[in-house]
């Protein structure tokens, strides 16, 4: 679990250092909400990475729906996209996407995903939500984290 954590970590750093259009969240066009599920924002964010195009718009909406302390070690936006480019670009503009089920302990749903590449390939991550309990998005679910996993224990729990 300690490597999991250290993935999760890693992607919210990677997710950060990029060229980027978007200045602040006041930018987005889908945003967290009181009524999104986590699930729902786990399909949303997997979407728009598969449909990221050269203004970045999928990268900006994945920032849109990052935690504020996952923004705090994260962002800017410009290096968000850097982060997520450079470390995790079989994310962006992938063919498919699977999701198993999403596991909802009291304020953290966790999330595997599988999504197979434009070259063919099999690639998991795990989504770590967190329901936000102070500032201007408490009671909404958004990314905490979201780190590797090996696809060749996909039938192992996670």
């Amino acid at each position: 679990m300690a490597s999991s954590i250290a993935g999760i970590l890693l992607f919210a750093a990677t997710l950060a250092a990029g060229t980027f259009a978007l200045a602040s969240d006041n930018n987005c066009t889908i945003s967290p909400s009181i009524d999104k599920t986590p699930e729902s924002i786990v399909k949303t964010v997997i979407e728009a990475l598969k449909v990221n195009g050269d203004d970045d718009s999928g990268i900006a909406t994945v920032y849109c729906f990052a935690s504020p302390g996952n923004k705090r070690m994260t962002g800017p936006i410009e290096r968000f996209a850097g982060m997520i480019k450079s470390g995790y670009g079989d994310m962006l503009n992938h063919a498919d996407s699977e999701f198993d089920s999403m596991e909802i302990r009291e304020d953290v749903a966790i999330q595997p995903v599988w999504l197979t590449t434009a070259g063919g390939d099999v690639v998991g991550y795990l989504f770590r939500l967190g329901k936000q309990t102070t500032g201007e998005f408490a009671g909404m679910w958004m990314t905490e984290a979201v780190y590797k996993i090996d696809p060749s224990k996909r039938q192992q729990s996670i």
